[in-house]
């Protein structure tokens, strides 16, 4: 008895001490409070006790409870606000206690060059070759991808007082937030499974998406924001493209030019010794990182890195960016890649505002080196960097994702699938965003046709005077592949209807083919040359920037036309386009008579044009409507060839034109991005009227057109021979970095280069009566036409002004400029331009 006893009470004094030891120990995880990442290795401790420890790895600590109670606990690490936990707040177990990045005053600043870190990042550097994973002639692994986007900074309050969101307060009550004050919408979140193989030399990737599933909006706009993150990176690169703008990366080659480095610390993580390098941006108005990597200590390879943006970086839109990339060792003992993450603020809005949160994540497991299976693999590529999708990829099967998933979903994640389904069964989401998407397309979608673009229901110019117009169309569900199109619009001057109908095809069995039939009778509306890209005058718009002086220039058209397209996952295209248009010029352009002996020419035109476009690393994507194109960065190529069929059809002219282009848009190392096109063609025939003849694109307004000479007039110079080129040099900030009051500031500056030589046959001159009568056509008379000109963009993030410079060939002897084309040396032009 007395032996259970003792026992007993031994048992009860274990109990009663565990209990107090737990009592008087504080334990909890410290996170990144913007990617929600853990932070390993941050300090711990107490301010007034003095006392303190190191979390480990996963970011978890676990330290003895003050004996002071007014006593506070303090959170730091390298990068991140020191954040401070009252002894009260602290009351429970498993703490998530976060830090935020430092501000733009308070970026950290490693004074010290000379130093153990600098010495560490030249160790790196060295190894890079040996260490770098993109190395390895060829390998594949299996890819988990996981993209999600979040409206942000949705207070509480506006929950609350403002009447549009009240409908959707119980969100509040399913999804964590950083703060109690603020939480988050979910607007989409996705995930894909895929097998991955890479090729160094030549260097060829191609991914085979096994299984996808995908919840929330689809809007271009706004995916093209979210495309910025959806890419690959590798700090081993000296460079680093991220929403199209070029960044440093520290351990490039040259990152001592633009980095502070300080060794911190050593550590040892699963046995292994790894060194910790701070890095922060050596100058303000850089597109540079702060961070901190870790290292190891016997073969300088990279096991972790985490870069934050500088607050100065040029970059638009993106008010916090943080990256993390993981590495893993192999049993050779090379590391490879393990996890990398991809957290961004977005916002076109000023900070505090409504801001989107794009939290893009992928894992690599299973990896494999056997030269053979991938080469199986590479060898089905039709272009380089193919992407496939399996027949059955889009599965939605609760069970095969819980199995194939590389990680699990956290709880908001598993509360976020669910939230998306339930608010787009909302009437009211759904209301919601039709009137955004109507806002930003400018289309009304009723079930299965649509209405506009609003922005061209009314308009005006100098012949119609209020200019009334109403689109209509099918939408996808009419049907995937057929669409039918139509507008009606209507001059209160002239009081003529004009009208065109339209029918899209895309073949469903016969991948990549299209056809395109249209009937158009109206005003040529100002599109040219590049009818892809081009300015139109047919909007609400227009008439508020025109320069002043210039007659509007007309020709009516009356046009059949019918094409059939045929694309290639390369990037090949080839277009056959059959065209029957009868022209009517009007004042003060040459009329019909002005031709031949006052004789009534009838200006009608059958002709069948054959192109091909070669696009390599061009990608699309395909709307109801057209395909929004996203360029490479590898040369554009294309070639037209047309033929005038005379006698077919009513056509009254026999002619061959040639036309060829080849266009780029590279990026210079450090020194910003050049885009440039030159243009060369030829018109053989003989007696043509203006309008069939090469007419060098003008523009007469003063919003800048990239395409077309800006202080020439519309309809000012024409040829039958012809080569020019376009270049802009966009320095960005390079040289406004050297002011120094200028780097903290966004704007960025560029220079500009347009020339075009011409001539015309003699006859061709006679028959178009060139540079007689009041109105002069005019000739280059085998001379350069010439713009030049500087200018500044993202002024307030959205602007761009243009000072441009004109130098014309002179007039023949004898010939004034005609009052139908006064001529301007020199003008300032503006724009909007959407960008990063």
């Amino acid at each position: 008895m007395t032996r259970k006893l003792i026992l007993f009470i031994i048992l009860v004094v274990s109990i009663l001490s565990a209990n107090s030891q737990v009592a008087n120990v504080i334990s909890g995880k410290v996170i990144n409070g913007f990617t929600k990442d853990p932070i390993p290795f941050s300090t711990v401790r107490w301010k007034i006790q003095k006392s303190g420890t190191t979390c480990d790895s996963l970011g978890i600590f676990q330290i003895a409870k003050s004996s002071f109670p007014s006593d506070s606990l303090i959170l730091d690490y390298v990068g991140f606000d020191s954040r401070k936990y009252g002894l009260k707040e602290l009351n429970s177990l498993n703490l998530v206690l976060t830090l935020e990045t430092l501000s733009l005053k308070q970026e950290a600043i490693v004074k010290t060059k000379f130093n153990k870190g600098l010495r560490w990042w030249k160790a790196v550097v060295n190894n890079k070759p040996i260490n770098n994973p993109y190395v390895y002639t060829k390998y594949g692994c299996e890819l988990y991808n996981k993209l999600e986007l979040d409206l942000n900074n949705v207070s509480r309050n506006s929950f609350a007082n403002i009447g549009f969101l009240k409908p959707f307060s119980f969100i509040l009550d399913n999804i964590d937030s950083v703060s109690e004050a603020k939480s988050f919408l979910p607007v989409f979140l996705s995930e894909s499974l895929s097998d991955f193989y890479f090729s160094n030399n030549p260097n060829d990737t191609r991914e085979i998406i096994k299984a996808s599933q995908t919840h929330g909006i689809k809007n271009e706009t706004v995916m093209q924001f979210v495309n910025g993150v959806n890419q690959k990176l590798n700090i081993y690169d000296n460079y680093m493209k991220i929403f199209g703008k070029e960044f440093i990366s520290p351990i490039s080659e040259f990152g001592d030019k633009f980095y502070n480095f300080k060794g911190a610390d050593t550590q040892y993580i699963k046995g292994v010794k790894v060194l910790h390098l701070l890095f922060s941006p050596l100058r303000d108005g850089e597109n540079t990182f702060n961070g901190d990597a870790w290292i190891d200590a016997s073969t300088w390879a990279i096991h972790k890195i985490n870069l934050n943006i500088s607050a100065t970086a040029d970059i638009n839109f993106v008010n916090r960016l943080s990256i993390n990339q993981e590495f893993v060792k192999m049993n050779n003992g090379r590391l490879i890649f393990s996890k990398d993450r991809i957290t961004a603020d977005l916002s076109p809005l000023p900070k505090n505002k409504l801001t989107f949160i794009v939290r893009k994540s992928i894992s690599y497991q299973n990896f494999t080196f056997d030269a053979d299976s991938v080469t199986k693999a590479l060898i089905l590529n039709k272009k380089k960097n193919e992407v496939v999708l399996n027949e059955d990829v889009y599965k939605t099967d609760l069970g095969y994702w819980v199995d194939k998933r590389h990680e699990t979903l956290n709880k908001n994640e598993q509360i976020v699938f669910k939230m998306i389904d339930t608010l787009k069964s909302i009437p009211l989401f759904q209301q919601y965003s039709r009137n955004l998407e109507f806002l930003i397309d400018g289309r009304r979608k009723f079930g299965n046709i649509e209405i506009g673009p609003w922005y061209k229901w009314v308009s005006g110019n100098q012949l119609e005077n209020i200019r009334l117009r109403f689109d209509i169309g099918t939408t996808p569900a009419f049907s995937k592949n057929l669409r039918l199109s139509a507008y009606l619009a209507y001059g209160t001057r002239d009081r003529q209807f004009k009208e065109r109908l339209g029918i899209q095809y895309r073949f469903p069995n016969l991948k990549g083919f299209s056809t395109e039939f249209s009937y158009l009778k109206d005003l040529e509306n100002g599109r040219v040359r590049f009818d892809e890209e081009d300015m139109s005058i047919d909007n609400i718009f227009s008439q508020l920037f025109r320069r002043p002086n210039i007659p509007q220039k007309f020709l009516g058209l009356q046009e059949f036309k019918g094409s059939v397209l045929k694309e290639w996952e390369s990037g090949l295209s080839n277009s056959l386009t059959f065209s029957r248009v009868d022209y009517d010029p009007y004042t003060p352009l040459p009329d019909k008579y002005s031709f031949i002996n006052g004789k009534n020419l009838e200006l009608s035109n059958t002709d069948i044009m054959y192109r091909i476009r070669y696009a390599p690393g061009e990608k699309k994507i395909l709307t109801n409507r057209r395909a929004i194109r996203f360029k490479g960065d590898k040369p554009i190529y294309e070639l037209r060839v047309s033929q005038g069929l005379d006698g077919l059809a009513g056509g009254k002219f026999n002619y061959t034109k040639l036309h060829t282009a080849i266009s780029q848009r590279v990026r210079i190392p450090d020194f910003g991005v050049i885009t440039y096109n030159a243009y060369a063609g030829k018109v053989y025939g003989d007696s043509l009227p203006f309008m069939l003849l090469e007419l060098h694109p003008g523009n007469e307004v003063y919003m800048y057109n990239k395409n077309g000479f800006n202080l020439m007039n519309r309809f000012e110079y024409y040829s039958d021979t012809y080569a020019g080129f376009q270049i802009e040099h966009n320095i960005e900030k390079k040289l406004i970095n050297l002011i120094p009051i200028l780097r903290k500031t966004k704007i960025r500056q560029f220079w500009t280069l347009k020339g075009v030589w011409g001539m015309m046959n003699s006859s061709n001159r006679t028959f178009n009566h060139i540079e007689l009568g009041p109105y002069q056509l005019r000739t280059l008379r085998e001379q350069f036409y010439l713009e030049y000109g500087t200018g500044f963009d993202n002024i307030f993030r959205f602007f761009r002004i243009d000072f441009v410079w004109r130098q014309a060939p002179p007039n023949p002897n004898g010939h004034l400029s005609s009052r139908m084309q006064p001529v301007q040396n020199f003008g300032v032009f503006g724009s909007l331009r959407l960008q990063f």
